[in-house]
Parts: structure tokens; C-alpha cells; sequence
């Protein structure tokens, strides 16, 4: 693949009039990727649920109206083919008395997020100087479209959210969902509170049992119930503070391994 060159194809054109008609957040990064990566929401809670969805569905018409590749994206744009382009392999963090550490980084959802696409593909770990660049290689989205600071300042009960996952869930049926060879679904529990079927949607089976790595660091795997169209699916916790090393790594062996099993040249 070539990263300085991005084509659109029926059904992510599909996909995106459908999001555009119903205001739905499609996502961010390569379309043309092997991965997709799958969190629970977006942090930024500034605008509402149907502006998530056309802010980033007018990022996208502008992608394609100017044919706009990975190369020509601005410096920290935000831009839904290379998000905040620049920033650095490193956490950002404010302290309670508004210090900043880490200025120049990224979120530690995107930086474990990057951590792991590169030992899918075998690349080096990044160094602080080193710019975050996954959504080159992968796409990424969410399973819900009403965004918060952090997760549970939305009651579980909340009905938007509810009903923002259900119509995620058909979404997330659609063909160009359903293309991408590795899935990581990084939403903790979400599956299960909000009876999110990942084997209806993604046509896969689960492997049981749940692989528990240490405390709080767990995942399940599942895999294609079409040999023809082979598919890892893993699900697991959320990205952020907390998660382990060894569970990121363990992920990124299940994925390394299926892919050399499908394509034994590569």
C-alpha cells in the first residue's frame, strides 16, 4: 500500500453517505488499512452528538472533493485522514494546578494505540522525537457517539447513549467495516451492558475462554465464521492508563500470528 495515496471505494462511499444522512461519526485514518481499531467514545464533549457526526463527515467530503493525501495534511490539522498530524510519541498531561507535561504528545489512548499498531507491523518502538503516525496504517472509530471527558459521567442508563450504540452496532455491520482483517474492539465492557453483539456484527466466532493477562487486563479472541474472508477479532479494555505492556504485546503476537497464517509470504 501506499501511503501517500488514498482511494475511496464503493463501500466506504457507501458507508459515508449513510453517515451523512443519519449524522453519524464515521471515523478516522486510512480506509484502505488491514486494521481497525474500535474505542468507546470520543473525549471531546465541546459539541453535540449530531455535530461529531457532520464535523467529521464534512472532514471526510473535504478529503475527497480536493484529493487530499497523508503527505499534503497541515501540521496538528484537524483532519479526519491524519488527525493532529506532528504530535509526538509521548503523553500529554495537565496536572490540578494546569502544569503541563509532555506538551508536544498525544493522548495515552493514541499513544498505546500507536505502540500497538507498530508491533503489528514489526516496526521499531518510537522514541519521544518520534511523531505519531497509526492512522496511516489503521482506521479508527467508536462505539458511541455521545462523547465525555471520561466514560462514566454518562450514566449507564443514559438513552442517547443507548441509542447511539445500537445504531453503531449497524454500522459497524456494513460491508466496509467488515473488510478489515484485524478488529481490536478496545471498549471494556461495553459488549455486555449494552448487549453489543460482536459476533453478529462482525461474522465472527469466540474462541472462550476470556484470556486473563494480569489484573484488569484481559481480552477475547474471535475469528471468521467465512474461511474465505479471514478475520481476527479481538476484544479487550480500553487503552489508557493502566493497561499493561504484556497485554499489549500479547495482542499484537495473536495478530502477527494470524496474519503470517493467512499469508504465510508476507
Amino acid at each position: 500500500m501506499n501511503n501517500s495515496q488514498t482511494n475511496f471505494d464503493s463501500d466506504f462511499l457507501e458507508t459515508l453517505g449513510c453517515c451523512q444522512n443519519r449524522k453519524l461519526y464515521l471515523g478516522l485514518g486510512n480506509p484502505n488499512a488491514d486494521i481497525l481499531i474500535l474505542g468507546k467514545e470520543l473525549i471531546d464533549d465541546s459539541l453535540s452528538i449530531e455535530e461529531n457526526g457532520e464535523k467529521n463527515i464534512d472532514s471526510w467530503n473535504d478529503i475527497i472533493s480536493n484529493k487530499r493525501n497523508f503527505s499534503d495534511i497541515n501540521h496538528l490539522e484537524d483532519n479526519a485522514l491524519f488527525p493532529w498530524k506532528g504530535q509526538q510519541f509521548t503523553i500529554r498531561k495537565v496536572d490540578k494546578n494546569g502544569k503541563i507535561t509532555g506538551e508536544k504528545g498525544t493522548s495515552a489512548t493514541w499513544y498505546f494505540y500507536q505502540y500497538l499498531v507498530d508491533l503489528i507491523l514489526s516496526k521499531d518502538k518510537k522514541t519521544i522525537n518520534d511523531d505519531i503516525e497509526f492512522h496511516k496504517y489503521c482506521f479508527q472509530s467508536e462505539l458511541n457517539q455521545l462523547n465525555a471527558k471520561m466514560s462514566h459521567l454518562i450514566p449507564k442508563d443514559d438513552k442517547i447513549r443507548i441509542k447511539s450504540i445500537k445504531e453503531r452496532e449497524e454500522l459497524f455491520a456494513q460491508p466496509f467495516f467488515n473488510k478489515f482483517k484485524i478488529v481490536i474492539i478496545a471498549c471494556g465492557h461495553y459488549q455486555r451492558d449494552y448487549s453489543f453483539d460482536i459476533e453478529e456484527t462482525f461474522r465472527v466466532n469466540w474462541v472462550q475462554p476470556t484470556i486473563n493477562i494480569s489484573k484488569g487486563n484481559w481480552y477475547n479472541l474471535h475469528y471468521s465464521k467465512d474461511k474465505n474472508h479471514p478475520k481476527i477479532v479481538i476484544h479487550t479494555r480500553q487503552f489508557s492508563s493502566g493497561i499493561s505492556s504484556k497485554l499489549i504485546k500479547e495482542i499484537a503476537k495473536k495478530c502477527i500470528e494470524f496474519m503470517e497464517n493467512i499469508n504465510p509470504n508476507r
